[in-house]
């Protein structure tokens, strides 16, 4: 027979699609604009509308439209498959980076509208519905076009879209099935290789294109697979929690998607549709009801799958440890409260990088079960294995998979379903692999044309079995028949990305200010004993867990989202610190007494300042003492002549420019910095990454850096005998830094307190430390434990590594000494050879226009030491940096002292102490910070009679015996423990 070239081919399918929808019958416009923030459906029926064509533009930048929609279904189209066309001026292909709508319908919201969601099916002569139309401004997140400020878009005054169409039409339900089945099998034909499977599909396509039966389509679509593996595709709709658009948006873009998944489940039965994000459906209870409800009822259909643990898919490189933990409990409870779910899989499919902790997190929390993809992303190293198991720092391993088709945003294309099993690299241990489908990062999620492509891809020669199937399935079937499996040990670093250790630096500040002083409002209150605030703490939680979603604490938003975000944590920081000094003032009276709070879980002996004095105190581990000046402290005093400053374990020199020139060591009797090189160096690099400016750090910027020798001003601020500062002024560019350098008796902390006015572009500012250490790897902490590096490119592993993400410190040691750079709120490191830097500032400007720029006031500090980082008490060290002594007045008298918890073992860190979430009982989390075994007692001053070793979620395991307040317990290597102690 004659065969049908591809391009008549493309044509006919184009022909077929096109014809799915005849006729038109026109609709009655009416608009009413809302400049500002949204409002209620009630409010806008009661809005002044104003008459509205087709072709007129509508509404300035994030302004919304609620347009009334009216019309009438001709009579001739009786019996008809009858739909509204809607075209409300959508720019580009993809779902939710453009404008988009809310079709309501009978006060309650019906459909979303968008661009790959444009129909809306009638079923009443009648027509009268509302679309609340949101005018969403396009971001530009890189490039050379300037991005825009989003923040300054809201004034426009100018409309920014045009309505294109409103019309009913005619959808011929078996036209679409025919142009459906035409499209399935091109595609299935376009991806298989030459060969007659190929051939049958093309000859078939053939004998359609020259006698239009259908029926060629359908026997083609018969012929059953032989494939034995099996894709189970699931319904997904990702939603950053803000990204391009503010936290406000994300509330309607949630509506939007989760109203037409509800739809798509009444016509499609077998359709299952897995949503994360607890925080988003509180949003949907709070604010749409009737869309909650709706969940509700699905989830207990079966058809609707709450899935992902987590309160938001958070990034999980910057938040603490316990920030993690409490991700956890908000979003797994919410989801046992809500629908009687317990998820059991951690799903993560756009996240930046996994550490070596979360593994045992996962475990504690109950899970077994792991997902992303993004690892896909990698720019050296691309993952050799999606299914297999990921064992922690711990050694806790868990089942992991990364969905071969390599997105969360499948289209359900029979070319992507055949390249998804042909990618699949562990078909040698298994025949099982998951497919995410539905459009996502801005919502939308499926197309009813997806579901019926997997009804067509059901079983069809040429491609894989496929079955729309649950979450919840899909991972205990694929652990069960997986067999030799490879278990990866570590973290599951992102080779990409590396710039959202840095950018936006106000509001990484904000967060770890935040997650301190909620940390310690839990701790003081518990100790008040009553008048426990939990609604105030829970609520405070769950802001600080929504702005560390994977999009906004990395630095990757619009401007408007940081906006929110540092008012958001500022008033976190600002309502729990309130909450600590209510606490405090109640445990310590009122009087004039020195009463000095510490929150971390060692004793202390330190410097503060009392009203512009240095005094010498000390404080219980998680407690507070009051405390007398002493007037003859046990240290040797610090003091300054001319450019030396040192105290009894520590030397410093610097030069004419401020530069550091020596760190001796007095007591190792060594020299700390590189014979000839300089501390504390700060460097200038131009950063122009090729492609996520926010985002990404390239290798290549190492090749470009200035050394910011300039000084413009020093100054000798105090001078001992119990605290020595020296302030260095330097300007660079239009850039102002001032740093003053701190040296307290008996401390071998060397800090540096910072303060910048920032106004550079595309520029990185770090911090160098060349030390004469030597070492083949580094160490960094990550939550609950550390990792260790490589400080060599040997492979391309360390190559892709050039940037790193810690916590508190990292720490570069040889044996019998090494030296330790700690932060009180920066993230990104590099250790390469014997050079320790630390990561400052950016100044991206995609697709925030202006990040970075103004004043910024950080804490850095250098602790030289012998011995190793465990001993040395390095992790004491970073807590205390990032815990400050707190000294307020009371009654109590001299050497008064209470702790809460006391633990015996210097490697276990108390990381929070609180009220139980369902009861009075106290929870405390604490960890084994060394990587090692130990064996620990644990005494509290706090009532006890019983305790209890619980999960995260607070759930009792095993009682612990405890006499007269006092337990003991065994850690393994960083082992995470929850005590419960009953009242």
């Amino acid at each position: 027979m004659e065969t049908v070239a591809a391009p008549d081919l493309d044509g006919k399918m184009e022909e077929l699609l096109a014809a799915v929808e005849r006729e038109h019958a026109p609709l009655e416009l009416t608009s009413y604009l809302v400049r500002g923030e949204p409002i209620t459906f009630a409010q806008a029926a009661r809005g002044d509308y104003r008459p509205f064509h087709v072709g007129d533009a509508w509404g300035p930048p994030w302004s919304t439209t609620w347009f009334r929609v009216r019309g009438r279904v001709p009579s001739g189209w009786a019996g008809q498959t009858v739909v509204a066309v809607i075209d409300i001026g959508f720019e580009g292909r993809h779902t939710g980076f453009t404008c988009e709508a809310l079709a309501w319908q009978d006060g309650k919201p019906w459909r979303g509208v968008d661009p790959n969601h444009r129909w809306l099916p009638i079923t009443s002569t009648e027509v009268d519905f509302y679309l609340e139309a949101a005018a969403n401004a396009t971001a530009v997140v890189s490039g050379p076009e300037n991005a825009p400020s989003m923040i300054a878009l809201r004034g426009s005054p100018d409309p920014a879209f045009v309505l294109r169409q409103a019309e009913l039409r005619i959808q011929d339900q078996a036209a679409r099935k025919t142009a459906l089945d035409f499209k399935v099998l091109y595609e299935l034909a376009s991806i298989l290789p030459e060969g007659k499977r190929r051939s049958q599909i093309l000859e078939a396509l053939g004998r359609f294109v020259m006698s239009g039966d259908p029926g060629e389509l359908d026997k083609a679509l018969s012929r059953a697979t032989e494939s034995d593996h099996l894709i189970t595709a699931v319904g997904h709709a990702h939603i950053d929690t803000a990204w391009l658009w503010p936290l406000r948006e994300t509330r309607r873009k949630c509506a939007r998607t989760f109203s037409t998944a509800l739809a798509l489940m009444d016509e499609y039965p077998d359709y299952r549709f897995a949503c994360s994000q607890p925080a988003q459906y509180a949003w949907m209870k709070e604010s749409h009801p009737s869309i909650f409800e709706g969940i509700r009822r699905k989830v207990t259909a079966g058809q609707w799958e709450p899935v992902g643990s987590m309160w938001v898919e958070a990034d999980c490189n910057l938040p603490s440890g316990e920030a993690l933990v409490r991700q956890f409990l908000y979003g797994k409870r919410f989801f046992m409260k809500e629908f009687g779910v317990d998820t059991r899989e951690l799903w993560l499919p756009d996240v930046f990088g996994y550490p070596a902790s979360l593994p045992q997190l996962i475990a504690e929390s109950g899970g077994e079960y792991f997902l992303t993809q993004k690892l896909s992303w990698n720019d050296t190293n691309k993952p050799v294995h999606q299914t297999f198991m990921w064992a922690g720092i711990d050694g806790t391993s868990i089942f992991t998979h990364f969905p071969p088709p390599d997105t969360y945003n499948g289209d359900f294309s029979a070319g992507q379903i055949v390249q998804s099993a042909a990618d699949f690299k562990d078909r040698d241990h298994s025949s099982h692999s998951l497919y995410l489908y539905g459009w996502g990062d801005g919502g939308g999620g499926p197309e009813p044309d997806m579901i019926e492509s997997a009804h067509r891809l059901r079983s069809v020669d040429g491609a894989p079995r496929v079955e729309l199937g649950r979450v919840g399935d899909f991972f205990p079937r694929a652990k069960k028949e997986a067999h030799g499996i490879t278990t990866w040990v570590g973290e599951l670093y992102f080779e990409l990305h590396r710039g959202t250790y840095t950018s936006q630096a106000r509001t990484k500040l904000l967060n770890r200010r935040a997650e301190q002083a909620l940390r310690e409002a839990e701790m003081w209150s518990v100790a008040v004993g009553n008048r426990y605030p939990a609604d105030i703490l829970d609520s405070s939680w769950k802001r600080l867990l929504i702005n560390q979603f994977h999009d906004i604490l990395p630095g990757s938003s619009i401007d408007w989202v940081y906006e929110d975000a540092e008012r958001e944590l500022a008033e976190v920081v600002e309502v729990a610190s309130q909450l600590s000094t209510s606490a405090q003032s109640a445990l310590a009276g009122a009087g004039s007494n020195l009463i000095v709070f510490n929150s971390n879980s060692h004793t202390r002996r330190e410097v503060v300042d009392v009203d512009g004095r240095q005094v010498m105190v000390e404080a219980p581990s998680c407690g507070w003492r009051s405390v007398t000046e002493s007037a003859a402290p046990r240290e040797q005093p610090v003091s300054v002549a001319g450019r030396v400053m040192e105290n009894g374990l520590l030397r410093v020199a610097w030069d004419e420019r401020g530069r550091l020139t020596s760190i001796w060591d007095k007591e190792a009797d060594r020299e700390v910095l590189i014979a000839g090189s300089s501390g504390n160096l700060l460097q200038l690099h131009d950063d122009n990454p090729r492609n996520w400016d926010a985002w990404d750090v390239d290798a290549d910027y190492r090749r470009s850096s200035i050394d910011l020798n300039s000084l413009a001003t020093s100054k000798v601020e105090i001078d001992g005998p119990l605290r020595a500062g020296v302030r260095f002024t330097r300007e660079f560019n239009s850039s102002r830094l001032e740093q003053r350098m701190v040296l307290d008796a008996g401390s071998r902390v060397l800090r540096f307190e910072t303060e910048v006015d920032w106004q550079e572009e595309h520029k990185f500012l770090k911090v160098a430390f060349p030390v004469a250490v030597h070492s083949p790897r580094a160490t960094y902490e990550i939550q609950f434990g550390h990792v260790e590096r490589s400080t060599h490119m040997n492979t391309s592993w360390d190559q892709a590594r050039f940037e790193v993400c810690a916590h508190r410190w990292a720490d570069l040691g040889e044996p019998g000494y090494g030296v330790a750079l700690l932060n009180d709120c920066k993230y990104g490191y590099d250790i390469l050879g014997s050079v320790m830097r630390l990561s400052l500032l950016r100044a991206p400007t995609h697709p925030d226009p202006a990040a970075d720029r103004g004043r910024h006031r950080f804490t850095y500090a250098l602790m030289p030491h012998p011995g190793d980082f465990r001993g040395a008490g390095v992790v004491a060290a970073a807590e205390d940096l990032n815990h400050p002594l707190r000294v307020v007045s009371g009654t109590l008298g001299a050497g008064e002292e209470r702790a809460l918890i006391e633990v015996d073992a210097p490697q276990v860190v108390v990381e929070a102490i609180k009220r139980a979430e369902d009861s009075d009982a106290v929870i405390v989390r604490l960890y084994e910070a060394w990587g090692g075994r130990c064996r620990t007692r644990v005494r509290t001053s706090l009532p006890v009679s019983r305790a209890f070793l619980c999960d995260l979620l607070e759930r009792n395991r095993t009682e612990i015996e405890v006499r007269d307040g006092e337990l003991e317990l065994e850690l393994t290597p960083f082992k995470i423990l929850t005590l419960k102690l009953d009242r």
